[in-house]
């Protein structure tokens, strides 16, 4: 390729300002956090109700709230802000783009969390932390295909790092007990596996496809695909068997679990997310993935898990990996 990649698609530009890089960290160590704590809240989810119901009670929970934060916080909440330059005109749609915004809610978005929610489900959740250290690697490589950027060597060190650290972390976890009979750990592997593509080529479109619209509104708005995806396909599933409705109102325990897991890591998680790859690109915030594990087991011991001195170790080799790919970008950029 011959053209300038866009730094939003993840090339990571190295002329940011200190202070929007340190911003972007920080909403990214949001991300890490939020999202950890999803994967132990959807294992307790998923012994209860099944991956569809989970899905489509966290979007029906998420659009009402979704459009209300949109409208109230924008102007004119579904067009773009005014372009700066003639440059960034250009690249901002014409007309609303329904379609591009129904390509990356429903395969990217909904796939995703279907595809995760399975993983998780067959895999558990250790093993979807194990599968999570990969993220950087998948993130890097959607991320290259697309858009041509080939990753540095800075950023393949870091990698190196993330994915060590994580495996450290998470093969120092206990053992997880019985009644696990339903679990298909090398089905839920390549499930977690197919999620993470899915992600990570939403990530990269959305900052492309939409530009000129704010983070909030491509959160709000492929979200909201997403979330039309799922009601218009679970009257199918029922109709098939595979899907089904709870008998009864579950416990206010799983209740209060999807409201938390629909408001928390995926709306406000994925807002976070795309505002920081807005700065920094997928690859550099993929790193911050491979913390998923370290705050899964520092969540959990909320419910009595003790961590260990492997997952503490863990988790400073994934924050080395992460500073010396951001010190690499500061160092090399212009004065």
């Amino acid at each position: 390729m011959t053209e300038t990649p866009n730094p939003v698609t993840g090339s990571g530009r190295a002329d940011l300002p200190l202070g929007r890089v340190l911003f972007a960290n920080m909403l990214l160590l949001g991300v890490a956090i939020l999202w950890g704590s999803h994967i132990p809240v959807l294992d307790v989810l998923l012994g209860t109700l099944d991956v569809w119901t989970v899905a489509l009670f966290r979007y029906l929970i998420l659009i009402p709230v979704a459009m209300c934060w949109l409208t109230l916080s924008t102007a004119q909440p579904f067009r773009p802000a005014p372009p700066k330059d003639a440059e960034a005109d250009a690249g901002i749609p014409a007309r609303f783009p329904l379609r591009r915004i129904a390509i990356l809610g429903i395969p990217g978005v909904l796939g995703f969390a279907l595809f995760y929610s399975s993983g998780i489900y067959f895999a558990g959740p250790i093993s979807a932390a194990i599968i999570a250290t990969c993220s950087p690697v998948v993130a890097t490589l959607v991320n290259w295909i697309i858009s041509g950027t080939r990753p540095g060597r800075e950023m393949w060190l870091a990698m190196a790092f993330a994915v060590t650290g994580g495996l450290i972390a998470v093969f120092s976890r206990e053992p997880a007990g019985p009644g696990q009979d339903h679990r298909v750990p090398v089905l839920g592997e390549v499930l977690l596996v197919c999620g993470m593509i899915c992600w990570s080529s939403y990530s990269v479109f959305a900052q492309r496809w939409l530009a000129g619209y704010s983070q909030l509104q491509i959160t709000g708005f492929t979200m909201t695909a997403a979330g039309t995806g799922m009601v218009l396909l679970y009257p199918l599933l029922c109709l098939a068997g595979i899907a089904q409705l709870p008998d009864a109102l579950p416990p206010l325990t799983i209740v209060v679990g999807l409201i938390y897991v629909a408001l928390l890591p995926t709306l406000f998680g994925t807002f976070l997310w795309h505002s920081g790859i807005g700065i920094v690109g997928v690859p550099v915030a993929a790193l911050y993935m491979n913390l998923l594990p370290i705050f899964a087991v520092l969540i959990s011991m909320l419910i009595g898990a003790i961590p260990t001195t492997g997952q503490i170790i863990g988790g400073l080799v994934v924050l080395a990996g992460v500073a010396q790919a951001q010190f690499h970008r500061l160092k090399t950029r212009p004065t």
